[in-house]
């Protein structure tokens, strides 16, 4: 019986490896054929006339939100694309954009604006291929927001020191600021804290706002974009494969794991982009035999490797989500600092029927290089299950050519779990 799975063992875990990697490989195939579809949200268009007409809008990037709005008609089923000179606007749960003429290095061009603040003065936002721009609305006059580079040169006295030039920024938009909102007390502190980013003008805008009217409430249409913390938790099976970089051999372990993350969505751009950071815990044990030509072994040799411990990662990672539908195909890419906890290893080499102490030492702290695909199932409430399948390349912290230097560690992983919204 003992020869029997001995002799069986490499097949059986080669069809155990292949298993493991099916999940995976249909994740992914099935998250490239979505990648072409179409991000469509409900939301209507608004015709030159005033009309609105509802359906279902693509929300693409930033920039190309800027250049065209693709409508598909619900009752016609019709797909339309529309330019800033076809219609005035167009809006969506998470998005809401105007046609504007706008400036921009002395040329005018019509464009979709993403409409960010509504109230005494109106905050829009552009993004070109190069560049992003900020235009405020007041007494019907728009007003682009700058933040130009500018070089500064400073004169050396020609003996020990050279001239030498600095880039700096103009903060020309916080003296627009300024002119702007002079009619409203108590913002001129504000205004120089005030940084040139998504969030900040819109702070100052409402802050404005909220100095100058209190008759109505100003709009923020960005409140769905703000950000949200989410927590992940899941358990999964770590199918993992230790070998010597030099060798053929490998011996394999299927342990559980559990897994709990943050997930951060950007509070702008392209919300599809998110970033998990986490813990998780599982852990290995291996025994087997390799053959090798390491060094100074002979190619004939043969180490006796043992290593037996749990394993601590910090999680680093950055997913794309496909679509805002009720299933979410994803795929990412991530970074595990690994921790080894109770770590037991031994390394013996086989030379001339003797048995000796291979010397060096585990790295306890190991690198790991991951990829994988999943499926996103949305709940109510920012809720949702969602099952992963990665892979992970492992290996040690720092080289110093002993043994455990050069193990590597190759594990398929599977999780399934939950998430919510703190």
């Amino acid at each position: 019986m003992t020869y029997f799975l001995k002799f069986f063992h490499p097949l059986l875990s080669q069809i155990m490896l292949q298993k493991s990697i099916i999940p995976f490989t249909l994740l992914l195939a099935l998250s490239i054929i979505c990648f072409g579809q179409k991000d469509l949200e409900n939301g209507y268009i608004i015709k030159n006339d005033g009309t609105q007409i509802h359906g279902l809008i693509d929300i693409q990037s930033n920039v190309q939100n800027s250049k065209s709005c693709l409508f598909q008609n619900t009752e016609q089923g019709t797909l339309e694309s529309f330019s800033a000179d076809d219609i005035t606007g167009y809006k969506t749960n998470s998005k809401y954009y105007i046609s504007q003429d706008v400036l921009i290095d002395s040329v005018k061009h019509r464009v979709f604006l993403e409409y960010l603040v509504d109230g005494i003065v109106d905050l829009y936002y552009l993004r070109d291929a190069i560049s992003e721009y900020f235009f405020i609305e007041k007494d019907g006059k728009l007003v682009e927001l700058q933040n130009i580079e500018i070089s500064v040169l400073i004169e050396g006295d020609g003996m020990e020191h050279n001239d030498k030039m600095y880039v700096k920024n103009s903060n020309q938009y916080k003296g627009v600021l300024n002119f702007l909102f002079s009619d409203g007390t108590g913002l001129t502190k504000k205004i120089s804290q005030t940084t040139f980013n998504y969030r900040s003008l819109i702070n100052i805008t409402k802050d404005y706002h909220n100095a100058v009217c209190t008759e109505y409430e100003c709009i923020d249409f960005t409140r769905s974009s703000v950000q949200k913390l989410i927590i992940e938790v899941s358990a999964g099976l770590y199918y993992s494969e230790m070998c010597l970089k030099t060798s053929k051999s490998s011996q394999y372990n299927l342990r559980p794991g559990l897994t709990a993350q943050l997930r951060f969505v950007p509070l702008k751009s392209n919300t599809n982009w998110i970033f998990l950071i986490g813990l998780s815990y599982s852990a290995n044990d291996f025994h087997g035999y390799f053959k090798n030509d390491l060094y100074y072994f002979s190619s004939k040799d043969t180490f006796d490797l043992s290593e037996k411990y749990s394993i601590i990662r910090l999680p680093l990672n950055v997913q794309y989500e496909f679509g805002s539908k009720k299933v979410q195909p994803f795929v990412s890419l991530g970074y595990s600092g690994c921790l080894y906890v109770g770590a037991d290893y031994a390394a013996y080499g086989h030379l001339n029927e003797r048995n000796y102490v291979e010397l060096g030492r585990i790295k306890k702290f190991q690198h790991g290089f991951t990829g994988g695909a999943g499926i996103k199932f949305n709940l109510k409430y920012s809720r949702y299950l969602f099952l992963k399948a990665h892979y992970e390349y492992r290996i040690p912290s720092v080289n110093q050519d002993q043994v455990y230097d050069w193990i590597r560690h190759k594990t398929m992983i599977v999780n399934f779990g939950y998430a919510f919204s703190l």
